[in-house]
């Protein structure tokens, strides 16, 4: 029974782990689950964590002191007549050993651990700042992809209300209503919503495509699964303007970015002043005849002389690089509230769009062309007229769900202007 328990056991941790294959499944997601696989699966995200993972490295590498050198020596071999004469290897050689350690001065070695920090601290906020971003993008297109499923329903459903008019058309030829030529332009009109469904598939097929690589999921298709109704968005600008500048997690990148580089510029002006090696060494001496001691200990002490280079390319390169560093902290801080302000004012001109087209124009759209289509059976207006009403009616079915995602991408927008998502 152990090993039954045992078999069943293995089978079904099989079965959990066995790939899927993409061939096979259709995905249904919600937008709260393809953010949610944003951040679990996404090879990007994944990337930033390593970045912070690297930049750890380095703080580490910072904090190590450098290793003491070991050297090790033979001297006094004698090379044709000794004296006195005869001597051999034995009788004249001294053997050193010695250890030496390079003090790092000047408050090198803080300096360096505080450019590293800052890298690091850096490297967070760029990893926070790309999930920000990132999380936008995929609430964008998921929207994307919702609007474009919707496009495809709509377009099949007009095509099906075609196809039926066709039918009821083809019923008032065969009974003489209208000529054999008037049937052929409404049979060939069809086409036209024929390509609306090819189109409109195409376009869900491109949606599904940018969205997936996003989320990590490698499936034949995905449905988005959600309502298309206008999300809420905080419009009280001043208020975003000065969440965004204590959240956003690019000007804390940058923030600290200058700080690393102030650190570094600090670290080159110290390295104007080299390091002294200490060390001592301990010598052993055969060649006692001459009267040389057989044991002795030495130190020594040795300082490069800063005449020539005192770090000056470096020191220019890191004033450089602070000021530049700084200049982009300075660039942020005035981007930042345009872009909210930009977002915010996007986001109520697309929503008073929608209002307007949820309000009145599908409505009177849709008025317009049913009362067409029943007129044009009854034979009470032309086909022009009743084509005209269709294309209209199917032209306010696009703009009303263009204005729906400009409206979702603005409101979208507007968290990732002010970095709502963000812990300050």
């Amino acid at each position: 029974m152990k090993w039954l328990s045992l078999a069943l056991s293995l089978v079904v941790v099989a079965l959990a782990v066995r790939p899927a294959r993409a061939t096979e499944e259709t995905a249904h997601v919600t937008l709260d689950e393809a953010v949610a696989l944003l951040r679990g699966e996404s090879p990007e995200l994944l990337a930033g964590a390593l970045k912070v993972r690297a930049a750890q490295g380095d703080v580490t590498t910072a904090r190590l002191y450098p290793n003491p050198t070991l050297s090790v020596g033979a001297g006094n071999l004698p090379v044709g007549r000794t004296n006195p004469a005869g001597l051999g290897i034995g009788d004249a050689v001294n053997e050193q050993v010695g250890i030496g350690q390079e003090v790092v001065l000047w408050g090198k070695r803080g300096e360096r651990i505080a450019a590293t920090h800052g890298r690091l601290a850096a490297a967070g906020a760029e990893r926070a700042d790309l999930e920000r971003r990132l999380a936008f993008e995929v609430r964008a297109r998921f929207v994307r992809a919702l609007v474009a499923t919707e496009r495809l329903r709509l377009a099949r459903e007009n095509l099906a209300r075609y196809q039926e008019t066709v039918r009821v058309s083809r019923e008032r030829a065969d009974a003489g209503d209208i000529s054999a030529a008037e049937f052929d332009k409404i049979a060939l009109e069809q086409r036209g919503f024929e390509h609306e469904v090819a189109d409109a598939e195409i376009e869900r097929r491109q949606a599904v495509a940018e969205l997936l690589p996003l989320l990590g999921l490698d499936v034949a298709d995905l449905v988005p699964v959600g309502e298309l109704r206008l999300p809420a968005a905080r419009t009280d600008t001043d208020a975003l303007v000065s969440e965004a500048l204590r959240r956003r997690p690019d000007l804390a990148a940058a923030e600290r970015e200058a700080d690393a580089a102030d650190a570094a510029l600090r670290l080159a002006r110290a390295e104007r002043w080299p390091n002294v090696t200490v060390g001592v060494q301990y010598t052993h001496d055969e060649f006692q005849v001459a009267g040389n001691l057989a044991n002795s200990l030495g130190a020594n002490f040795s300082l490069p002389l800063p005449l020539l280079n005192q770090n000056q390319g470096e020191i220019q390169r890191a004033e450089a690089e602070a000021l530049i560093a700084r200049r982009e902290v300075q660039k942020l801080r005035l981007e930042i509230p345009q872009e909210v302000r930009t977002a915010v004012t996007s986001y109520t001109v697309a929503g008073e769009r929608v209002r307007r087209f949820e309000q009145s124009f599908v409505r009177q759209a849709e008025d317009a062309r049913r009362a067409a289509e029943v007129s044009y059976r009854e034979g009470a207006i032309s086909l022009l007229e009743f084509l005209e009403a269709e294309r209209a009616f199917i032209q306010t079915q696009r703009d009303h769900l263009d204005a729906l995602l400009d409206g979702h991408t603005a409101a979208f927008d507007v968290t990732r202007a002010a970095a709502l998502e963000t812990g300050p």
